[in-house]
């Protein structure tokens, strides 16, 4: 757990943020009841190279659709890197079914910190303020 500040309704909050890496293997799925246990929020990082939307829904249904989460508790962030990822399979990539309206963040993770950062932050304060108002 980690300790971090955000921007919350202009105001500086700070908050713990537990993460954690599924590894996409299927072989930890006797994990994942215990990874999506009380999650808030979904992660999905794909490469577009590698992946298409249609291989993120075993993802998207295990760890939002299993744990109750709302679509808007997810976001997918596309990583590509400079050295492998075409134009054409950034261009080409679309998500499909159920998660056809989750926010798609293009990022390279190596390269682009601070944007990967800033996109964090905004997910984080939607998050916490959905709770927020679910609190109250």
């Amino acid at each position: 757990m980690e300790g971090i500040k955000v921007v919350l309704n202009d105001h500086n909050v700070t908050t713990e943020v537990e993460l954690w890496d599924c590894s996409g293997d299927f072989k930890y799925a006797k994990c994942w009841p215990a990874l999506r246990r009380k999650s808030q929020g979904v992660i999905i990082v794909c490469r577009p190279e590698m992946n298409d939307g249609r291989s993120l829904l075993p993802w998207y249904t295990e760890f939002v659709e299993r744990a109750g989460l709302d679509a808007s508790r997810a976001l997918v962030l596309l990583h590509y890197s400079a050295e492998s990822t075409s134009d054409e399979a950034i261009a080409d990539f679309k998500l499909v079914g159920p998660m056809e309206k989750l926010p798609i963040v293009l990022v390279n993770i190596q390269k682009e910190g601070d944007n990967l950062q800033l996109e964090f932050n905004s997910f984080l304060s939607r998050i916490l303020t959905h709770s927020q108002f679910l609190s109250m």
